[in-house]
């Protein structure tokens, strides 16, 4: 485990990177202020173009704890309530801008201590290529947001930024491609995240109501796993081999609790293998309903594995 003064010197560098980011998406958005004041049509009231969309969920995660030693993975019901705002400006025929804010709350009652709100803005760009419903669009979004979580350990900001490219092939079949790079920037190193991530996604309206989509990707970074005493104690001191224990007693890694008494966090380099599936329901003009089953397969960088899965019914409204 590393000293304070380690600690502190290890998180130096992140902590001006992350706040250096802050200062420039908080300029961007004072910038772009003016825009929005700037309404091309004064008949409409500022109201017109603000979208509210509330969305929740109810999952079952395998191995919510991402631990690799199977006899001691933890499984639990999840919940996740997320509130976003939104406000639309046309620039030009072909450009658009939005802006808003998002609040996202997660729970699991089984480990309490996993539970975290987080509230920030959010600011993007849109490019349309042509005219129609079949133009491809080209979107950057980007987002700055603060975790309140109930460990003090995992508290902290994140910067998240996004580039997506899509278009409508048929009326009823659509597609994209997406790459996107978030950091975390934690009060403990243990919990500092800086991953980027690319995946390809399509829908099938099947009918009026019902849609199919899935999604593949990867992501690659740092990524948080968990593992009981008895087996992270083995790690370090060398029950799994030189190389194991060299690698670990080299990441951040720390005593939480997180899911059970003498649980150990740590930090680790890895790839993600991500994909989900999921049916879409219309419930009405408003409100929708999905039953998504979702899978990220993690292998860090000594070829440790960290499977999980999970089982999710969700509703979003918009207002």
């Amino acid at each position: 485990m590393y000293s304070p003064a380690e600690r502190s010197a290890d998180k130096r560098r992140p902590y001006i990177s992350i706040h250096q980011i802050r200062y420039a998406i908080i300029g961007f958005i004072l910038l772009t202020g003016e825009a929005f004041a700037q309404d091309r049509a004064p008949a409409a009231s500022w109201l017109d173009n603000l979208a509210v969309t509330a969305t929740g969920a109810a999952n079952w995660v395998e191995n919510l704890s991402r631990t690799s030693f199977a006899p001691t993975r933890k499984n639990a019901a999840t919940y996740e309530l997320d509130l976003s705002a939104t406000r639309h400006q046309q620039l030009a025929p072909d450009w658009l801008l939005h802006g808003g804010a998002d609040a996202s709350f997660f729970t699991a009652p089984d480990y309490d201590l996993t539970n975290n709100l987080k509230l920030g803005p959010r600011l993007g760009l849109q490019r349309k290529f042509g005219l129609g419903p079949l133009a491809p669009v080209l979107q950057l979004d980007t987002a700055f947001s603060y975790k309140a979580a109930r460990l003090d350990a995992d508290r902290g900001w994140s910067a998240e930024a996004s580039l997506r490219l899509a278009k409508r092939f048929t009326p009823s079949l659509k597609a994209g491609l997406t790459g996107q790079w978030l950091k975390h920037d934690a009060r403990s190193a243990t919990f500092d995240l800086d991953q980027y991530s690319y995946s390809v996604d399509a829908t099938w309206d099947i009918t009026e109501h019902w849609s199919l989509s899935g999604s593949a990707g990867r992501l690659s970074g740092n990524i948080v796993a968990n593992a009981a005493w008895s087996v992270w104690g083995q790690a370090i001191y060398g029950g799994f081999g030189p190389v194991v224990s060299t690698y670990y007693n080299s990441r951040p890694w720390e005593v939480t609790n997180l899911y059970g008494s003498g649980w150990v966090s740590y930090n680790v380099e890895a790839d993600v293998d991500l994909w989900s599936l999921a049916t879409t329901y219309a419930i009405s003009d408003h409100t929708t309903a999905e039953f998504r089953y979702s899978s990220a397969f993690v292998v860090n960088k000594i070829g440790i594995r960290y499977p999980t899965e999970s089982w999710g019914l969700g509703v979003v409204h918009r207002f």
